[in-house]
């Protein structure tokens, strides 16, 4: 358990991550501005936001750098795919409580970059938004870690101004175009898994949690895909919340054990 009585890593301060976000924005002295930093602008914001501390940043251990070591143990922020972690997790979750830090993108606009002439369209918004579901697509990247007592997940929904260069290959540009920066703006919540119960009444339909199922059923249950809901329940039970049981036919059976 972290030694301070409230688990800092849960508390959603937006004025806090606000004004992070304006200083690291609007306020620099190095001169850098829009594409100089692209995902660490994202991952520099959280650093900040979840330890103010900077001599607790970048901390060598086990033959890896930690983001933040603190009183409380290791927070490891990844903006990207989740899965480069699965060593350095490796390393630390047998003797250190590790808080694995994953944005998902909530809300966000997008503004067009002309790459010949450099002009900047006004920001729209996009239908895109991710859920706590893309988050598990990437916990099934390191699912064999999932069930360590000493990990805890958290998935901050950010909102973000998002800068594409209009380079792609289809008639207008954009589809296959590249993303040139991602600017944090505001912080909306955070969602936390901290044991096997967190993860049940996230991602389990409670018709499921007293009956056996199979994958498809899952689906159905959850209104998702069969891909989807396979790599969920494979998750929930690294996690400690289902178990196999057997199969019906060519499906496996899963149980709910809490």
């Amino acid at each position: 358990m972290p030694s301070s009585t409230i688990d800092l890593t849960k508390v959603v301060n937006r004025a806090n991550f606000l004004n992070i976000c304006y200083r690291q924005n609007t306020a620099r002295n190095d001169g850098e501005g829009i594409g100089t930093l692209n995902e660490k602008r994202i991952h520099s914001v959280l650093k900040e936001y979840f330890e103010p501390d900077k001599s607790r940043h970048e901390v060598p251990y086990k033959g890896y750098i930690a983001d933040i070591m603190n009183d409380d143990g290791i927070i490891e922020i990844q903006t990207g795919a989740l899965s480069p972690l699965y060593a350095k997790l490796g390393a630390f979750l047998p003797d250190t409580r590790v808080t694995l830090v994953h944005p998902l993108i909530a809300k966000k606009t997008v503004s067009w970059i002309d790459p010949k002439t450099g002009d900047i369209s006004p920001k729209h918004t996009s239908p895109r938004h991710e859920t706590a579901l893309d988050g598990l697509l990437e916990l099934y990247n390191i699912r064999s870690h999932i069930g360590s007592e000493n990990l805890f997940v958290r998935f901050p929904l950010i909102e973000v101004d998002e800068y594409r260069m209009q380079d792609g290959w289809s008639r207008n540009k954009k589809r296959g175009s590249h993303r040139y920066d991602r600017i944090p703006i505001q912080l909306f919540d955070i969602i936390s898994f901290d044991g096997p119960r967190d993860y049940m009444l996230m991602f389990l339909p409670e018709p499921l949690r007293e009956a056996e199922f199979t994958s498809a059923e899952y689906a159905s249950a959850a209104h998702i895909g069969k891909q989807l809901a396979y790599r969920a329940a494979t998750v929930l039970t690294f996690a400690g919340v289902l178990e196999r049981t057997g199969k019906r036919g060519n499906s496996i059976l899963y149980k709910c054990i809490l």
